[in-house]
């Protein structure tokens, strides 16, 4: 079985989280989105959309990190991290559309914005980053409400919908985003760093040093481009 991923991706992070927690083996394959191997034939082949992650297991290509999830839970019977009573197990699916459709849509724009494309050498665009954060504000407010006396996002362990909801969060400080409005959902984040999956999982340091240093250039006021 091969995961195929770039360090410090958010949606890589999640499966791999997935990946640690079920101790499977899978060879990791680093796709070098600078060298252009994400548009190759080859990879094209595996997914289409030229992104990350994928996963190929025999003659299974799949791609889409919430997909990628919920096969690798099902198919090692992980049913506390994916149940298998339907009510349970739709809750988690529920989590995960919403992170995919409104949470972590809007808070991967600001993030492209304020990180992202300052690491790729380009100019932020700090109106967009504003319209996303706005976005992202009631969504956090809505999740901080409903974590409120609960361990985790689904009940009391851990599911595949908090893998999904936290992948981004740790970069929330260098993204300029406050999260010090929503007390539970930073409970809920340091509960998450408990385990060893995510903890294993961490942004690489090389990469977050290169976050950093590109953030730093372009934050305003800095002199940067």
């Amino acid at each position: 079985m091969k995961l195929y991923i770039v360090p410090g991706s958010p949606n890589c992070r999640k499966v791999q989280a997935v990946v640690h927690e079920l101790s499977v083996p899978v060879e990791a394959v680093l796709v070098d989105f600078a060298a252009g191997a994400h548009k190759r034939r080859d990879y094209l082949a595996i997914n289409p959309n030229g992104l990350v992650p994928s996963l190929v297991d025999g003659d299974l290509r799949l791609w889409e990190s919430n997909a990628i999830m919920q096969y690798l839970a099902d198919a090692h019977g992980a049913t506390s991290l994916f149940p298998r009573d339907l009510r349970r197990r739709i809750d988690v699916v529920r989590w995960q559309c919403w992170e995919l459709s409104h949470f972590g849509r809007a808070l991967g724009a600001v993030l492209f914005e304020r990180l992202f494309k300052p690491l790729m050498g380009q100019q932020p665009d700090e109106a967009i980053a504003q319209r996303a954060l706005e976005q992202f504000q009631p969504c956090a407010a809505l999740l901080d409400a409903h974590l409120r006396g609960r361990e985790f996002v689904a009940g009391d362990t851990v599911t595949l919908a908090d893998y999904s909801l936290g992948c981004q969060l740790p970069l929330a400080a260098l993204g300029r985003v406050d999260l010090a409005p929503y007390p539970e959902l930073r409970a809920w984040l340091a509960r998450l760093h408990e385990r060893e999956a995510w903890r294993a999982t961490a942004t690489p340091a090389a990469m977050a040093l290169a976050l950093e240093q590109a953030v730093a250039a372009h934050r305003p006021g800095s002199g940067g481009a």
